[in-house]
């Protein structure tokens, strides 16, 4: 929606540089209060009310708001508050509600935001990171002020230094991606999923809590539960149409986002979709059949599905500028295609997105899930990589944990291992990977990204049932087991959805980097290959060599397109087994030279 900034400090003049350099977060408008005590900033991008009755800051009395997100439920709220309200908007709702039952009033949020309450009385400042870490909010300390932004590019524009924090440094390379408090910029912290801070300006006394950090019990008596399921999501799905601006769902043609897509055509909203395919080069590649379904669907339903196809020319030309966007790296080999799909949503004159992420981490997706100790469950949070001799890359698991024990809430664990696993992958992956995503690179275009599926009305309600009803793990005559994945969301969806979509089998949605750099016996990978020269030009960077242990043939071996061995019946390259660390490399050495950062 927005961008707000902030700081501890009179100076109008840092603002000033700070709202500029995340304008694209908030086109619409921009403005700005300034006092002794602290300076706020804000970026408008204007979805629910007009203009007018949209600008921030908002000052009410002697509060002073500046808030970025949805709050979805701001009607119901609204409603059950004793005030006369002036707009239609749900800044003015948090505002007020804010003002007149305090942080308690953030505990009855069902949405998305962060945001910065200011008291010019009691001089005390709120600020507050959503339950899921939708959308962030950076930190840090320049001349022993306080200073916060949702871009990390405004905070470098006031002058936060561009140099590279060694411990998520090694975070960055087990997991792919920063979670909890870090950063790979020194001296810029974020805050964590559910994080509340009251902070007093005058005398530094600070109290922090979590939204998170409260106990689910789960719930054994159910009755119609997959009638509730569909209920809630219906729900959820019309609270994120709230708004007065195009809305574009990220269609991929798999449960999630179809089951959003059936919701809103029950609602009477005519939804405008969109989908991507990709050329590939191995005959009988799979990687379309998931945009064919979506085709298939939309076609039923007569409704129109957008189709944005790419290619390896168009994966090369977005990746600067998808990392510039991302603002941090993220083990991944298809962000530049997401980048071009919300690119292609945001030239269709698309203003808010709706996807399905959150599915997978909720009702159990992935295979991962049913490992059967911790510390298999716990590794699928990392991955595996070459045994480097850089101490600098140095992190064991019991180190990871020790981290994550410093800033996880763990009142929600409920000894059912896998919902526990789940929520602590919705903490870890969903938030800092997933839904940071999709916000980046939306607003990079001044599109808001909103997530039906992450609604508390739904979340909240998954995590109550037991994971023995959520996913089904059988064997076999021959002790092997079968894991069916989101049993008690296809249950839910079975009459509702075609069956095609219902029973297909998960394939994920990604460009086909490994077809292009390695292939297989029959068709390899193109030596001259636009990726392959571009990777080899990338990773030429001394530091980033130095630091990961790289030559030239140690990125060759990532991309070994000759030797291929027989694997059950079919033929693979043992570099398809390092495509993660290759990429987890790659994007940190494009991430590197876009922000021009120094080790």
């Amino acid at each position: 929606m927005c961008a707000i900034h902030g700081i501890l400090d009179k100076r109008g003049h840092f603002i000033d540089k700070m709202i500029e350099a995340a304008h694209h977060r908030g086109p619409d408008g921009n403005g700005k209060f300034v006092s002794d005590d602290i300076t706020l900033g804000h970026n408008l991008l204007s979805i629910v009310d007009k203009e007018t009755n949209s600008k921030q800051p908002w000052i009410f009395e002697d509060t002073i708001l500046v808030y970025n997100g949805e709050i979805y439920n701001y009607k119901e709220l609204r409603d059950n508050l004793n005030y006369n309200f002036k707009t239609d908007t749900d800044t003015e709702v948090l505002s007020i509600g804010l003002k007149l039952e305090g942080k308690d009033f953030i505990k009855k949020l069902d949405g998305m935001f962060a945001f910065a309450w200011y008291n010019k009385n009691s001089k005390e400042l709120v600020m507050a990171r959503d339950s899921n870490g939708t959308k962030p909010l950076y930190y840090g300390l320049l001349s022993n002020r306080l200073c916060f932004s949702s871009e990390v590019k405004s905070l470098l524009a006031i002058g936060f230094e561009r140099k590279i924090c060694k411990e998520a440094l090694k975070h960055y390379y087990k997991q792919g991606y920063n979670s909890g408090y870090l950063t790979l910029f020194e001296g810029i912290k974020k805050f964590v999923p559910g994080q509340v801070l009251s902070y007093d300006v005058h005398t530094g006394r600070r109290f922090t809590y979590n939204l998170n950090d409260k106990k689910i019990e789960l719930n054994t008596t159910f009755k119609n539960v997959e009638e509730e399921i569909a209920e809630r999501i219906n729900k959820a799905v019309k609270m994120t149409l709230m708004g007065r601006r195009k809305i574009g769902l990220f269609l991929s043609g798999g449960m999630d986002s179809t089951s959003i897509l059936y919701e809103m055509k029950r609602l009477g909203v005519n939804p405008n979709t969109y989908t991507s395919n990709f050329e590939t080069t191995l005959p009988g590649s799979a990687l379309n059949e998931d945009s064919e379904v979506a085709k298939k669907y939309c076609d039923e339903l007569q409704i129109e599905n957008n189709r944005l196809h790419q290619n390896e020319k168009d994966f090369v030309d977005a990746m600067d500028k998808t990392f510039y966007a991302l603002e941090e790296p993220r083990q991944g080999k298809s962000f530049p295609t997401y980048y071009n799909t919300n690119k292609f949503m945001s030239d269709n004159g698309v203003i808010v997105t709706l996807s399905g992420d959150g599915g997978d981490e909720i009702f159990t997706g992935y295979k991962h899930h049913v490992k059967g100790d911790w510390r298999n469950k716990l590794n699928s949070l990392g991955m595996s990589h070459r045994g480097l001799n850089n101490p600098e890359l140095q992190i064991t698991l019991d180190q990871q944990m020790d981290y994550l024990h410093e800033w996880l809430p763990t009142a929600p664990i409920q000894g059912d291992a896998i919902n526990d696993m789940m929520y602590i992958e919705c903490m870890n992956t969903l938030a800092e990977d997933f839904l940071i995503r999709n916000d980046k690179l939306g607003m990079n275009f001044s599109m808001e990204a909103r997530f039906p599926l992450m609604c508390n009305v739904i979340r909240d309600y998954i995590r109550t049932i037991p994971s023995s009803y959520k996913a089904v793990l059988k064997h076999k005559a021959n002790n092997k087991k079968t894991f069916k994945a989101k049993t008690l969301f296809k249950k839910a969806y079975e009459r509702r959805l075609p069956e095609y979509i219902v029973r297909k089998k998960k394939t994920g949605w990604r460009f086909p980097t490994d077809e292009i750099l390695i292939g297989n016996a029959s068709t390899p990978g193109r030596d001259d290959s636009i990726l392959r020269q571009y990777i080899f030009e990338t990773l030429k960077d001394k530091e980033v060599r130095d630091i990961f242990e790289l030559d030239d043939d140690t990125i060759w071996n990532f991309m070994d397109n000759k030797n291929f061995t027989p694997n059950q019946g079919s033929k693979f390259a043992p570099a398809m087994l390092r495509q993660k660390e290759l990429f987890t490399i790659l994007n940190f050495a494009v991430w590197k030279k876009v922000f021009k950062m120094s080790i």
